[in-house]
């Protein structure tokens, strides 16, 4: 399964792949960078999305992208 609306964050992209997704797209933000800086602001924006990815793997206790697609989210109603 492809997810492709609405990502912005690692988080978004950790969400997508623990609903299933097998691939994730990252288009807009990646064409938001090439406007802003060109080649380097592709790289910038990747970079950055790989960072937060890392981040919110690791306080949620997966290491592998593999642990992160089994991983159970949780519907919290407040």
């Amino acid at each position: 399964m492809i997810f492709d609306s609405g990502v912005r964050r690692g988080s978004d992209v950790f969400k997508a792949l623990a609903s299933g997704a097998d691939l994730v797209g990252v288009g807009r933000p990646a064409v938001y960078g090439l406007a802003l800086g060109g080649a380097e602001g592709v790289q910038s924006v990747f970079e950055h999305l790989n960072e937060e990815l890392q981040i919110i793997m690791q306080l949620a206790g997966t290491k592998t992208i593999a642990d992160v697609k089994k991983t159970n989210l949780l519907d919290i109603q407040y």
